[in-house]
């Protein structure tokens, strides 16, 4: 989720140019900058990656206590941790040996409700900048040299937004010389450079996807979440497109919205399921099918070759675990429940999951089953962190802190 910043004065969206270099991609080389990957659908296109054997460890950490994603980016892996008392701290590892090129500590509480606490909010790289959201709502813009403040802001106590049950946590986006964050009924946006609010939407509980851009017929749309909806926008506006209600129990509509052609998929958990809608770029959005087979309640699923693979269920639940669906039909294929809450991504057509007991795996992506051609045991319980890969490393990391990184580059 992202917060908006102080009340500076509103700029006139219609002239301010930021929104003419808005991108779809992100990504340089092999890198992975911002949470959901370089193309923002949990999915890398690197190559060789090892698809069996054994992968060494090439360095860890500890980092303390949540759920925070890494980013990675110019040789450089930032992910943040709680210290199980009263602050926070990003760390920047190099990400050739592990060593710590800086820390940025700042207070924030721990925030254990009905779990662990911890940070929840993944950091994204933009060049030279990382910005960050807190889950109070602490809104960073940092030096990616050296962990210096550029400029911060806060989005209850400067913008009078209200906090979601469980804090902020959407990444922030950056697209083109604006930055986009969760926060309020649709979004936030700010001037990546100092701040300035270029528009911002009305208070309401935000929800915990980050900011998921598309373009449809030429137009380029921008989708955020709330505690009771997916809304579409104008991302040079702010204006209205569309919105799908979408009540999920606790408010917790945290998984980003998966579009493909004319189909855009909804899902979270707490038994509500999800649906496939169908969008011509006109009017609002037409329900194909509803159903309660895919209930990706933290992470959203990857599509595939017209397939999603996510986790279905809630962490803890009976029958929880790793699931393939036909997108357009809403079809269950298979579902491997020993996978449990873990978390899935996907490199060059294959799955990478992370179970919640820690253990690597590697499976082709096909509909036809799940057959692992990789397992090896990476980290302790709990993990509801996805693992990311890029530069020919896997990052994986738990809920107390151990934060690893595996050598999978191979043939």
């Amino acid at each position: 989720m992202n917060r908006l910043p102080f009340s500076l004065p509103l700029v006139n969206s219609a002239i301010v140019a930021g929104i003419g270099s808005l991108l779809l991609g992100v990504s340089q080389a092999d890198d992975w900058p911002v949470f959901r990957g370089p193309d923002l659908n949990g999915i890398s296109k690197e190559a060789g990656m090892k698809p069996s054997g054994e992968a060494p460890v090439g360095w860890k950490a500890e980092i303390g206590l949540g759920y925070s994603a890494p980013v990675v980016s110019d040789g450089k892996v930032v992910v943040s941790g709680h210290d199980g008392k009263e602050s926070d701290t990003l760390f920047c590892f190099s990400d050739s040996d592990g060593s710590v090129l800086w820390k940025f500590t700042y207070p924030q509480p721990l925030g254990d409700l009905y779990y662990q606490g911890g940070t929840t909010g993944t950091a994204s790289f933009d060049g030279d900048k990382i910005y960050h959201v807190a889950r109070q709502g602490d809104l960073f813009c940092l030096n990616a040299a050296d962990g210096s403040v550029v400029w911060q802001l806060h989005l209850q106590k400067d913008l009078e937004y209200t906090m979601p049950t469980w804090g902020f946590t959407g990444a922030p986006l950056v697209q083109g010389d604006w930055l986009y964050i969760t926060a309020g009924n649709s979004g936030l946006c700010l001037n990546k450079t100092d701040g300035a609010v270029i528009w911002k939407s009305k208070d309401e509980e935000a929800g915990y996807s980050m900011p998921h851009p598309f373009e449809k017929n030429g137009r380029k749309l921008m989708i955020f979440t709330n505690k009771r909806s997916y809304v579409c926008v104008d991302p040079a506006t702010g204006e209205e497109v569309w919105s799908q209600k979408w009540m999920t129990r606790y408010g917790v509509n945290a998984a980003d919205p998966i579009i493909s052609g004319d189909y855009i998929f909804i899902s979270s958990g707490y038994g509500k399921g999800a649906i496939c809608l169908r969008w011509s770029g006109e009017g609002d959005p037409e329900k194909v099918w509803q159903s309660r087979d895919m209930k990706t309640q933290m992470n959203a699923a990857v599509l595939l070759d017209g397939h999603l693979y996510g986790v279905d269920g809630n962490e803890s639940g009976d029958g929880t675990g790793l699931k393939c669906l036909v997108l357009e039909t809403g079809e269950t294929k298979w579902i491997v429940t020993e996978v449990a809450h873990g978390t899935v991504s996907a490199v060059n057509g294959k799955l990478l999951v992370l179970t919640e007991e820690g253990i690597l795996q590697i499976a082709d992506a096909t509909p036809s089953g799940y057959q692992p051609t990789f397992t090896q045991k990476v980290v302790d319980p709990k993990v509801w962190t996805v693992p990311v890969f890029a530069n020919g490393k896997v990052y994986c990391r738990n809920a107390g802190g151990q934060f690893v990184a595996l050598d999978l580059k191979g043939s």
